[in-house]
């Protein structure tokens, strides 16, 4: 049994209700496949086995250059990227194989801070409003490996993760379960990543 994971890479223009947010990229890279040889088990019994995938994706989320339209002058990505938001990471999957779990996972400050250094990182503790520029993986919900399951439905999307500020190559390991209900074979299949972003108010 082997199994095909496809990222989906989009550009995403971000509103919230108290005030405007400035648009960003949201880069998927890499995309892992998982594959299973086949095992001889009683007819009727679940496969036990977790199949991690073979390439850890990287999410990368940088705001975009912005050009003023009266000057013509072009603020750069790491200039806008001084401005700190509230990141919110959300996937769901489609097409999965019928009796088929996937789950997905990352790590508290994992991948990098864009820029590396920011003039909000020198700021007294009092003057970082969302605190510092930190990514935490989502725990609701996680199993005792800190795996999330992605619902296969794109109106119950599930958070994985957040982040403060703009941030770059953060890994997310993913791991299927087959059942004894999925299908032999090759399948694709696709991971769908929603990004929130939240001003401080």
């Amino acid at each position: 049994m082997k199994r095909y994971l496809y990222s989906i890479l989009f550009l995403v223009t971000l509103q919230y209700a108290n005030g405007q947010v400035q648009d960003g990229t949201l880069v998927i890279t890499g995309s892992p496949s998982f594959s299973q040889s086949a095992a001889t088990q009683e007819a009727g019994l679940d496969d036990s086995e977790n199949i991690i995938g073979s390439l850890d994706p990287l999410v990368t989320f940088i705001l975009n250059e912005t050009i003023n339209p009266v000057t013509g002058d072009t603020t750069s990505r790491e200039q806008n990227c001084e401005t700190v938001y509230l990141y919110k990471v959300f996937m769901h999957t489609s097409n999965m194989p019928a009796g088929t779990i996937i789950k997905a996972k990352t790590f508290d400050n994992s991948g990098s801070r864009f820029p590396l250094v920011s003039n909000y990182d020198g700021l007294p503790p009092s003057g970082k409003y969302f605190g510092d520029r930190d990514l935490v993986a989502e725990t609701n919900g996680a199993d005792i490996d800190g795996f999330i399951t992605i619902p296969d439905d794109g109106t119950v999307a599930i958070k994985v993760f957040e982040f403060k500020g703009c941030r770059e190559d953060i890994p997310v390991e993913f791991r299927v379960t087959p059942s004894v209900g999925t299908p032999s074979g090759t399948s694709n299949f696709q991971v769908y990543y929603t990004i929130t972003a939240e001003p401080f108010s």
